[in-house]
């Protein structure tokens, strides 16, 4: 299994940066979670659009789905023999949910479905299944397994739902570490990294990766933090490829 940092940023992307976004390889299947501002253009320069399996939303605010809109122009124009794609979101109350609708032009290219956050989903061999998080938006982690490997994504979240029991034994936990404790930040429904950490080490997951940074965080702060609770952490480096 092999897992691609799109972008690690929020609520907004730095110069030279993009939004939350990962690519998941494995199994003849490819999979895109979230897409935050300057993913698409990431995507092409990881996989081909044809071979794009399907999309999972977290939660419906914008800094993880502002370029998906426009994927299914890039599907219009790179792959318009494909079947459509399907994009699975949060089936809620939320007029954001609209710009995943495809547009009347497009419609055969892009198909918008509700996240099955209850019965989960199979993709060929891989297995993803959701856990609601702590966030003011309705919000799902993903645990994608292969029957080999194992990768946990907590998408935002703050430290009031424990979701050891869902990460545990993973191979990689991908997860947000919007603030730096020691440094005074925080907020609801987010998580420092040190609590990222702590998640990381009770659930007994194997790595653990650092995303979703405020751009004025500092990474190498977020980092120490971390490793003081689990050895085993570091930063999710953007277009960078990890084998889980």
């Amino acid at each position: 299994m092999l897992v691609t940092v799109l972008g690690r940023y929020s609520p907004y992307a730095p110069v030279g940066g993009a939004g939350p976004g990962f690519v998941v390889q494995t199994g003849g299947v490819t999979l895109m979670l979230d897409g935050g501002q300057g993913t698409v253009a990431r995507l092409q320069m990881q996989v081909r659009t044809a071979d794009l399996t399907a999309v999972l939303v977290s939660h419906l605010h914008p800094d993880h789905i502002a370029d998906l809109h426009s994927l299914q122009y890039l599907i219009a124009d790179q792959a318009p023999g494909r079947d459509p794609l399907p994009v699975y979101a949060p089936d809620v109350a939320n007029p954001d949910r609209h710009w995943l609708e495809p547009t009347t032009f497009c419609a055969r290219f892009m198909r918008l479905l509700p996240l099955p956050v209850d019965e989960g989903i199979s993709f060929g061999p891989v297995r993803v299944t959701f856990a609601r998080t702590d966030h003011p938006e309705p919000c799902w982690a993903m645990r994608i397994c292969d029957g080999s490997r194992t990768l946990v994504y907590t998408a935002d979240t703050g430290a009031g739902v424990d979701l050891a029991p869902f990460a545990r034994s993973a191979d990689l936990l991908i997860a947000e570490s919007t603030f730096v404790a020691a440094n005074g930040q925080n907020r609801k429904g987010h998580m420092t990294a040190g609590e990222a950490a702590d998640l990381a080490r009770r659930a007994g997951v194997r790595r653990l990766l650092l995303t979703h940074f405020m751009p004025s965080t500092p990474i190498a702060d977020a980092e120490a933090e971390a490793r003081a609770v689990f050895p085993a952490s570091e930063a999710a480096a953007e277009m960078r490829t990890y084998r889980v």
